[in-house]
């Protein structure tokens, strides 16, 4: 099993990549889920999430990548190289707030906001987008994807390949629209550049803990 998972790694991840971005999507869509009240729908939607991940763990485990994203080495020129991302997702913000329109993901979360309450406002307005999102997100398109496209590493394929799937996952459910695919693809790419130089997992996933949290904190001061 673990040679067939190292030899078709790149397939499987693919594979988890379209069940991340669509099937979920697809199941989520069905009538099987129309009948879910808010808090069982964005539970729903959490858990598979969760699964692809947990499969996406096991398949990196399995194929011997997990070492190469589980480094736990501390090192100062880290904490400068995690400022350096925020202060640049600071500028990719002020500049496409001013070139760009708000996206169509932003608006409908926006809409969505005043209509969470009590264990779905934990849910949706901190637990997820706070804490699991970043953590899933990170180890999909940051863990798995960029040890997919390794062997492009030369030519930064492993960073593009997952900045532009992390812009495909922010507005495949609410239209392709191509702003919004560059707002969130520039955030994927400094994500991905700190993945590449610090050579862990933990960096990108703190980095998008907190931008993520800055982000639902500001709103209510």
């Amino acid at each position: 099993m673990k040679k067939i998972i190292s030899r078709y790694y790149f397939l499987i991840a693919i594979l988890l990549v379209i069940s991340d971005q669509f099937f979920i999507r697809l199941l989520l869509h069905s009538d099987l889920a129309a009948g879910l009240s808010d808090f069982a729908y964005y539970l729903s939607d959490m858990l598979l999430n969760f699964l692809v991940v947990l499969l996406a763990i096991i398949v990196m485990i399995r194929s011997g990548k997990w070492q190469k994203i589980n480094s736990r080495k501390f090192r100062g020129s880290y904490l400068l190289y995690c400022f350096l991302s925020l202060l640049a997702f600071v500028i990719w913000n002020f500049v496409t707030f001013f070139i760009f329109p708000p996206t169509k993901n932003e608006i409908a979360y926006q809409l969505d906001v005043p209509t969470f309450t009590g264990a779905t406002a934990f849910l949706m307005y901190f637990f997820y987008p706070v804490i699991a999102g970043p953590i899933f997100e990170e180890m999909i398109y940051r863990g798995l994807v960029m040890t997919a496209l390794e062997k492009g590493k030369k030519w930064g394929l492993d960073v593009l390949g997952s900045a532009a799937l992390f812009g495909i996952l922010h507005i495949s459910n609410h239209g392709w629209v191509l702003t919004d695919f560059f707002v969130y693809m520039g955030g994927g790419l400094i994500f991905a550049v700190l993945f590449r130089v610090t050579k862990s997992i933990y960096w990108p996933i703190g980095l998008h803990i907190v931008y993520n949290g800055i982000g639902q904190i500001l709103p209510l001061l």
